[in-house]
């Protein structure tokens, strides 16, 4: 039996737009998203852009659009906390202090390449917390994992599904299965290190026997906030 989540985001396309739109124009589906381009009928030619991760249009339909900077939505919030050098365990973050805030690309700190995005000072001992949410894009039996030097969890829509804690001489991997249907799903990873360096990882596969890869940058994507919370650095 594998537990099964849901997302809080499923599939699907709703439009505000009240004028007619010629709807024979086809879909062109990227990376799991659907982009839609028509002409409003009576008008000039407009692109209806969907942002990856969102499930839903960026913007309405308009003759005139605004155009506002390019931001970029993907990457997950990181926070790094202080904690005591003889921790033996994840911690309880609600009570610790935070040194740094950043944003992480993606979770895939090694004993020889640090955690991309990471300031230069972040050093053991440390504890780590990531936010976002990750894009599902077809129905599957999927294997989640953390590998991490000392403990790490990675949580979906707050349920645990890996518990890697403890400290961890060497680094350890530990993957469970979960059945996802496509959609956006918050997700959490922990890990705590107590002696450098600072390595953690988090993976996936498709199926039992697939062979786990890092969650790439364009599956993850920020919380709403996270831009401002860095740029404020709290």
């Amino acid at each position: 039996y594998l537990p099964t989540i849901g997302p809080r985001k499923t599939a699907g396309w709703s439009s505000p737009v009240s004028m007619p739109i010629d709807t024979t124009f086809r879909p062109k589906r990227c990376a799991g998203i659907i982009r839609l381009s028509g002409v409003i009928s009576g008008g000039s030619p407009v692109a209806m852009p969907s942002m990856p991760g969102m499930l839903g249009p960026r913007m309405s339909a308009s003759t005139n659009p605004t155009r506002k900077p390019r931001v970029d939505p993907n990457g997950l919030l990181a926070e790094a906390f202080t904690i005591e050098a003889a921790a033996t365990k994840l911690p309880d973050f609600s009570g610790l202090k935070l040194t740094s805030i950043f944003i992480a690309s993606t979770v895939d700190a090694s004993t020889t390449g640090p955690l991309a995005g990471a300031p230069a000072t972040l050093k053991a001992p440390t504890a780590l917390r990531f936010t976002g949410s990750l894009n599902v894009t077809a129905s599957n039996e999927y294997k989640l994992c953390t590998r991490s030097s000392d403990g790490s969890q990675l949580y979906i829509e707050d349920t645990p599904v890996v518990d890697n804690d403890g400290v961890h001489a060497e680094p350890v991997e530990k993957c469970e299965m979960v059945a996802l249907e496509p959609g956006e799903y918050k997700i959490e990873i922990r890990s705590f290190h107590v002696t450098g360096p600072i390595m953690v990882q988090a993976s996936w596969a498709v199926g039992k026997d697939g062979t786990p890869t890092a969650i790439a940058k364009t599956s993850l994507f920020k919380p709403e906030g996270a831009d401002a919370r860095v740029k404020a650095k709290k």
